[in-house]
């Protein structure tokens, strides 16, 4: 029987930014298995009988248990791990003296058998938990014109939330934990964008509910839909074409598999899902990219 996070309470911590802008959820699994070393070792049927004195047939059923059977936990960290306490020639007296938990291995031996069940370890972030854990459970993309009206991603705040990523994956070495970043950073531009575009439509109370229903109904699908109806939106409502989103690309291929892309120093390499041919993505450009592209959406704000 493996690790089914779904059969267990997870505590999640949420990661915030230096501007309150919630990331998302991360789960510090290192903290899990510790917290709950006896009900996993319960749950997976191990038996490890620490500080006590077994029989030759005791110890038999011991090593007898799948998890070793099926592991080199044994022959890695258990060789030395048996004293004999009590030599016979009748085998039904020979005593053998298991260790203790404070032992330097007992911690490896652990950790080994909560790998050989696919216990998770260490930490992992929003995109890499399982959907039930992470904080946004909906993807960005099918937040509606309500939720920007009520939550807007404000222009003046990107900046620091932007920075803030990019400080993280300059500063982290786990692959799959700089993709997330990288894709939070661009569906966290779209968010803002969309905020943009609620922002500057009017709120007429001369309007009925019926055709406020209807505005709103046209909104989400523009909102749903892709980037060529959202810059068309935005052009209608500023006067001005949308400014460059050389990333949308990238962004797709990320949300579609994150593990397909790689990232090897400061490249993403990357397919384009439309093309299917493959592409590169400076991390320092795109990071220069986002910035500009809020300073315009700015300077076409306040030109208004």
């Amino acid at each position: 029987m493996l690790f089914d996070p779904r059969d267990w309470e997870i505590e999640t911590e949420i990661e915030v930014g230096n501007d309150d802008f919630i990331f998302g959820n991360y789960v510090d699994w290192n903290r899990f298995r510790h917290e709950n070393e006896d009900e996993l070792l319960d749950f997976f049927g191990v038996e490890l009988p620490w500080d006590k004195t077994l029989t030759l047939y005791e110890y038999i059923e011991f090593v007898s248990q799948d998890v070793f059977q099926n592991s080199d936990i044994c022959k890695n960290f258990l060789k030395d791990g048996f004293l004999i306490e009590e030599k016979s020639e009748i085998l039904s007296d020979i005593l053998i003296k298991f260790i203790s938990r404070t032992s330097e291995v007992s911690d490896d031996i652990i950790s080994n058998i909560f790998d050989y069940y696919g216990v998770p370890s260490g930490i992992d972030y929003e995109y890499e938990l399982p959907e039930h854990l992470r904080y946004w459970q909906k993807d960005f993309s099918e937040f509606d014109y309500g939720y920007y009206r009520k939550y807007p991603i404000k222009v003046e705040e990107y900046e620091e939330t932007i920075n803030d990523i990019f400080d993280k994956i300059a500063s982290n070495a786990d692959v799959l934990t700089k993709k997330s970043l990288v894709l939070s950073s661009l569906i966290i531009t779209e968010s803002m964008f969309k905020s943009v575009l609620v922002e500057k439509i009017p709120q007429d109370n001369e309007v009925s509910e019926f055709g406020k229903e209807i505005l709103q109904a046209e909104v989400d699908r523009i909102l749903r839909g892709n980037n060529e109806g959202k810059n068309k939106l935005f052009k209608k409502l500023y006067n001005n074409k949308a400014p460059s989103q050389n990333w949308i690309d990238l962004r797709n291929s990320l949300a579609h598999d994150i593990e397909s892309p790689s990232i090897c120093g400061n490249e993403i390499t990357y397919l384009n899902l439309k093309t299917d041919i493959e592409e590169k993505y400076s991390v320092s450009d795109l990071k220069e990219h986002l910035i500009e592209f809020c300073n315009n959406l700015k300077n076409i704000i306040c030109s208004q």
